[in-house]
């Protein structure tokens, strides 16, 4: 136990002296402008299994739970402005060409932000096979976050067949049972998606094992964040100073902090392979920032 609390004191002090507040905010800005492209890959594939009204009920109603109302009918003004976009040819390849290099951009940003917390840096001598690897990289991230919605709509289904179960046998212990499963499950998709963002998205080789302490540690920290943050953005004026803007504004700010608790759990990652796990290494196309 001591060891961990050691890990996670280095993992402080080493954070306190990255840039990860400024590449947090690099990925709130491309996140911002990426959001529709990422929203309609969502439920694109969430829409393979489910109805395309139900996947998209589904996703507002998380968003009003994160950013309240207003926010919500903003990500549903977004929604409707790109389906009813011109149904030209021309214009369905360029807003194609748009979501995919608007999706990956984002994903390219959280990368660097990873490698910079890790030590790591990318070569400059990139060839064009590796950008297009790393380009393909970004967008297998970008629709397993669709594939997350359908879990999480897989998910809720199910819950809610098993819930009204587990309380008529179990009354009202029944309740807290099936609350309890519910955020049990969340627990284990979410460290599993950190899992494979610290394991897939960084310029280095680094074995499983020394992934899933970090992505279990963001899972938690990512979980106490987001309802600390929920709270504060919905109990505060905050959103209604900027007027009009207000509901970009609380997106924004929820991005930049969601961001800085990812790449908290990185170097988490980091410190703990180092400490207690033998270390990380850079790929090929990667090396050590003091090196030269």
């Amino acid at each position: 136990m001591i060891k961990y609390w050691k890990v996670l004191k280095k993992t402080f002090k080493e954070y306190s002296i990255t840039t990860a507040m400024d590449y947090s905010s690099s990925i709130a800005f491309y996140l911002i402008f990426s959001l529709p492209a990422i929203l309609i890959i969502s439920l694109t594939i969430a829409g393979s299994i489910y109805e395309d009204e139900v996947a998209r009920q589904t996703l507002l109603s998380q968003f009003e739970t994160l950013f309240g109302m207003e926010s919500a009918e903003a990500i549903n003004k977004i929604l409707t402005n790109v389906s009813e976009a011109s149904n030209s040819i021309l214009a369905q390849v360029l807003g194609f060409i748009t979501l995919i290099v608007s999706a990956t951009t984002v994903f390219v940003s959280l990368q660097d932000g990873i490698n910079q917390v890790w030590g790591l840096q990318s070569k400059t001598d990139k060839s064009f096979y590796n950008v297009i690897k790393n380009r393909l990289l970004s967008l297998a991230m970008a629709v397993s976050v669709g594939f997350l919605l359908l879990v999480t709509l897989v998910v809720d289904t199910s819950l809610n067949f098993f819930d009204e179960r587990i309380i008529a046998i179990f009354s009202e212990e029944g309740f807290y049972i099936a609350n309890a499963v519910s955020i049990l499950i969340s627990i284990v998709v979410t460290t599993g998606v950190f899992a494979c963002l610290f394991k897939v998205i960084p310029d280095a080789e680094v074995k499983w094992k020394n992934v899933w302490m970090g992505a279990f540690v963001t899972t938690v920290f990512f979980g106490i964040g987001k309802l600390l943050i929920g709270f504060y953005l919905s109990k505060s004026s905050f959103g209604s100073v900027y007027g009009a803007a207000g509901s970009l504004v609380i997106l924004l700010t929820w991005i930049f902090y969601s961001s800085m608790i990812v790449l908290f759990g990185a170097q988490f990652s980091a410190v703990y392979s180092d400490e207690i796990e033998g270390g990380i290494s850079p790929t090929k196309n990667a090396k050590f920032l003091d090196k030269k």
